[in-house]
């Protein structure tokens, strides 16, 4: 890894294809063309482009760990029907990346075919997939670390004894808000997922027997945010009157899970501060509403969740 990471991106530079000479609008044998009148669209233009290779792209562990950036090349066809097919690597960066790009433009729904003169037409497009670690070259901030679920020391990844390439299903970096919303204040300089291969069986093979698992791809929300969960807590706990005389104050860990229903249930304290506490804490989280469920693969899960309620005495 070059230095020093602050964040990753994996974008696209341009989403053009490359200017080449036209072809003869004659094309009897329905070969792909180069260039037409009116180009192939992705659906949605090329926002949308953007955003469906953001979402699925994946940065290669072991290349993500080598420090390896750059561009990979590919070129495929758009048929008259929109099908994306022969897809191949035309300038490569190192056979992990090429792969992962060639995987993710495989994925691409239905595009709006190429035309010559009102006639829909195969045609060649030649797509740019960069992949690029940004380094920190100013304020000595480093990403929060979660690996399989829990927080690690940012050198982990650096440590190929400790977290070894072979060993990483995947790496996904959140940035900014979405970072915040799911790690709070620990996501400020941007958070790191990291899931290993071993992870990634056990969570699969619970999920299979529709067990609740720890870590999902998109976890499950309270409904309005993180901001509507404080502000339901805030509004629904209660003190305990004997507690406070006695000042007693603290954190009450409670462990719930989200089932694919998005209902909470099996709530149980994991970290306690008095009984009467732990009790008031529990009482509030069984009055919660109907959770947005966990997610993996487009399908919802039970999850497990792990929320911190504190009870603090003002002076």
């Amino acid at each position: 890894m070059k230095n020093l990471l602050h964040f990753v991106f994996i974008g696209i530079l341009s989403f053009n294809s490359f200017s080449l000479l036209a072809q003869d609008a004659d094309n009897p044998e329905n070969k792909p063309m180069v260039s037409v009148e009116q180009m192939p669209q992705y659906p949605g233009g090329e926002e949308a482009l953007i955003k469906f290779i953001k979402d699925n792209l994946k940065y290669p562990a072991a290349s993500f760990q080598k420090g390896i950036e750059g561009r990979v090349t590919i070129r495929f066809v758009v048929g008259a029907e929109g099908a994306v097919s022969d897809v191949i690597v035309i300038r490569g960066l190192d056979s992990l990346c090429d792969q992962e790009a060639v995987r993710v433009v495989k994925l691409m729904p239905i595009w709006t075919p190429g035309q010559v003169n009102g006639k829909k037409v195969p045609v060649y497009y030649t797509l740019p997939v960069v992949y690029r670690l940004q380094k920190n070259t100013s304020l000595m901030v480093t990403p929060h670390l979660i690996v399989d679920g829990n927080s690690q020391p940012f050198s982990m990844l650096q440590d190929t004894l400790r977290l070894k390439p072979t060993d990483i299903k995947s790496i996904k970096m959140l940035k900014e808000s979405d970072a915040t919303a799911i790690y709070g204040a620990l996501g400020k300089n941007g958070v790191i997922v990291v899931e290993t291969k071993t992870a990634a069986a056990k969570r699969d093979s619970a999920i299979s027997q529709d067990k609740p698992v720890y870590s999902v791809e998109m976890m499950p929300q309270f409904p309005g945010g993180e901001n509507a969960l404080l502000a339901f807590i805030g509004n629904n706990l209660h003190y305990p009157i004997a507690d406070a005389q006695r000042g007693t104050q603290g954190r009450t860990v409670i462990q719930f899970v989200v089932n694919k229903l998005g209902k909470v249930c099996d709530i149980t304290v994991i970290r306690g501060l008095s009984p009467t506490c732990d009790a008031e804490a529990v009482r509030v989280v069984n009055m919660m509403p109907t959770w947005e469920p966990g997610y993996q693969k487009g399908v919802p899960v039970s999850v497990y969740y792990t929320l911190p309620i504190m009870f603090k005495l003002q002076r």
